[in-house]
């Protein structure tokens, strides 16, 4: 038996999840994309993943690039989150304007986020119809006074 895609698509939705922006430099652009699919792994070695529909742009874009960030947003950032969930963006010229610090990686790296991490592509995975990155974090930073941008039920919360 099989489960029904609407129902299995809204149960989903009541999984509550921070949001992030995940950055990567291709060649001489950069790009970002609003994710929810994001998760710790494994602490030794330091390990995330992230999950991205392959047919998004971004998703080859990262696997080339062998590195991306992940900019966990603050309550504040509501706004840029819908901006680069918008697949008609310039995520170029969202980044330049939101302001950005390149680490390790070259990935953008995202002002006024409640953390930030550098990431080496580790390893992909097939998913369905997502890719699943496995990434190794070469640096991480936390602004302890912001409070997180959380997604649940299709709407924004905050703490």
């Amino acid at each position: 038996m099989s489960v029904d895609f609407n129902e299995f698509k809204s149960a989903l939705s009541h999984f509550a999840s921070g949001i992030t922006i995940v950055g990567y430099l291709d060649e001489q652009e950069m790009g970002g994309l609003t994710v929810t699919g994001f998760s710790s792994l494994s602490l030794d070695p330091p390990l995330v993943l992230i999950t991205i529909n392959k047919t998004s742009s971004s998703n080859d874009k990262i696997i080339k690039a062998n590195a991306f960030s992940v900019n966990i947003l603050s309550a504040e950032q509501e706004a840029i989150s819908n901006q680069f969930a918008g697949k008609d963006s310039n995520k170029h010229e969202l980044i330049l304007n939101s302001g950005y610090s390149v680490k390790e990686t070259g990935a953008p790296i995202l002002k006024n986020c409640v953390a930030n991490l550098d990431c080496q592509v580790e390893n992909v995975f097939e998913g369905g119809d997502h890719s699943i990155i496995v990434g190794r974090v070469l640096d991480a930073t936390l602004d302890g006074t912001k409070k997180p941008l959380l997604y649940y039920n299709r709407s924004y919360y905050k703490i």
